[in-house]
């Protein structure tokens, strides 16, 4: 039987890796859309951590992770706009 928050540890585990991996070739390539799209993967994890959180009943936890997904998230973008 599987874990009942298994899909959600998986996406943010998936998001970490795949976000280590576009950040390295970013940073050896130079191309500034595979840094941002890195950036964004590890936000997409904050917001998995933050739903196992809630799923968890850690409900103060999560909103705090959740803010700091969409800080993030708005800072990102905001960089995006800017370059």
């Amino acid at each position: 039987m599987r874990h009942p928050l298994e899909k959600f540890i998986r996406m943010e585990v998936i998001a970490i890796m795949a976000g280590l991996f576009f950040g390295i070739f970013a940073w050896i390539t130079g191309w500034l859309f595979f840094l941002f799209f890195a950036c964004y993967l590890f936000v997409f994890s904050m917001f998995s951590n933050a739903l196992i959180l809630l799923h968890t009943r850690r409900g103060s936890d999560a909103i705090k992770q959740a803010i700091r997904a969409v800080l993030l998230f708005l800072f990102i973008t905001s960089i995006y706009f800017y370059l």
